[in-house]
């Protein structure tokens, strides 16, 4: 193959079934609550065990891609996602949904590895943070909104066992599809799709690079930020201008919808106007200012900041997910999956920590120190990418001027 638009439509519909099987699950809780009798609470560890095995899995994902190859973590993490819901289907106890999901997340965090290093190994150098976009925004923000809104029009009818049978049969699609279809590399990169490279020189590479370690901290509050608002500005708009539920359930909305805009916006600002660093810190900037105005704002101020934080992690997300596969990252493409899982291990601490400081602070000093809060780690920590400075020692393999199709 050496269309490489071409094998990126063929890794997007791979990649699907990740965020898809990730949030397909939720229309199911309500059918999970009445037959197996368990508490909210409960229902909050079912969610919670896919984000553990996904975050606890990254760094390992990356070494079985670099050990095995990128297709075989690929269509690996796609077989454990697949099993994982079919085994959430299945369950007959609370238990055993508990390990479904584990797994379901354990498998989706190789997808997301090998996804980003197979982009790098079509684009890199060629529009890499648009391709990135198109995959890590778009394809997200799509899979996703059909998990979460559209399952529940297959559940309804079919129950929420069946529902998710369903949903583990498009994982194994996606499985067939990819076995059948996957593109065959470009010329000078079959040996990182081949593996072999998880050695003592990798891991000196990744985990001594310095801008890996800093670009991971400086996502980190625009990250956990995002989430706290995901799931509470809803809520807030309710309380604080006694809106209904359904009319804070469209504002939540329009903050997750935001990421489809955002990974074409990242993408073109990345690629063609501004650059990484700039277009990094545009997006977390805006994020922040939002947080630091929520306060004062009525209903449409609020759908505003809604989308503006919605499309504004996504922005700031496609230039931040491209850097292990930039021509100047001082990696190679072997090293990208174990790179990103690196990135990703950082800014999962705050996804883990800053929502529930954030209700913490709203609980003890009220809604508006907490946002003021928000605003201030989402633009403080954003400066440390200031401190970033790209590697431009020349590694094998990491030549712009090989031809990527």
């Amino acid at each position: 193959m050496k269309n490489r638009w071409l094998a990126l439509a063929i890794i997007f519909i791979a990649y699907f079934q990740f965020p898809f099987n990730w949030f397909s699950v939720v229309p199911a809780f309500g059918g999970i609550v009445n037959d197996l009798k368990i508490s909210f609470t409960q229902v909050g560890l079912i969610a919670g065990m896919f984000i553990a095995g996904y975050g606890i899995a990254h760094i390992p994902a990356g070494w079985f891609a670099e050990r095995y190859g990128m297709r075989a973590g690929m269509i690996f993490g796609v077989v454990v996602q697949t099993l994982g819901t079919a085994v959430t289907a299945w369950a007959p106890s609370y238990e055993t949904i508990l390990v479904g999901r584990l797994l379901a997340g354990i498998g989706a965090s190789v997808t997301m590895g090998s996804s980003v290093g197979l982009v790098a190994a079509w684009f890199r150098g060629k529009e890499l943070a648009t391709a990135n976009g198109i995959i890590q925004g778009v394809g997200f923000t799509v899979a996703a909104a059909t998990g979460l809104y559209g399952w529940s029009l297959v559940i309804e009818p079919l129950g929420w066992r069946q529902g998710l049978f369903v949903a583990a049969g498009v994982g194994a699609a996606t499985l067939v599809f990819l076995l059948a279809f996957f593109p065959s590399p470009p010329k000078g990169s079959d040996d990182v799709l081949e593996g072999h490279h998880l050695d003592k020189n990798s891991l000196r590479r990744i985990f001594g690079n310095r801008t890996l370690w800093i670009m991971g901290l400086a996502l980190l509050g625009a990250y956990g930020c995002y989430f706290s608002a995901a799931n509470l500005l809803g809520h807030y708009a309710q309380e604080r201008l006694k809106l209904s539920a359904s009319a804070g359930d469209g504002i939540g909305a329009i903050l997750f919808l935001g990421g489809i805009v955002g990974g074409v916006i990242g993408g073109w600002l990345t690629d063609k106007v501004l650059g990484r660093l700039p277009t990094f810190l545009l997006a977390c900037f805006a994020e922040g200012i939002m947080f630091f105005l929520i306060p004062h704002l009525n209903l449409l101020g609020l759908q505003i900041a809604a989308a503006v934080v919605g499309v504004g992690l996504i922005v700031a997300f496609v230039p931040w997910v491209s850097i292990p596969g930039d021509a100047d990252s001082g990696l190679r493409l072997s090293d990208v999956p174990t790179a990103i899982g690196l990135m990703l291990s950082i800014v999962a601490i705050g996804g883990a920590t800053i929502p529930p400081l954030f209700s913490k602070i709203a609980t003890e000093h009220g809604f508006d120190a907490a946002w003021q809060f928000q605003g201030v780690l989402t633009v403080g920590f954003a400066l440390l990418a200031l401190l970033a400075r790209p590697n431009r020692a020349r590694v094998p393999g990491t030549a712009t001027g090989v031809k990527l199709g």
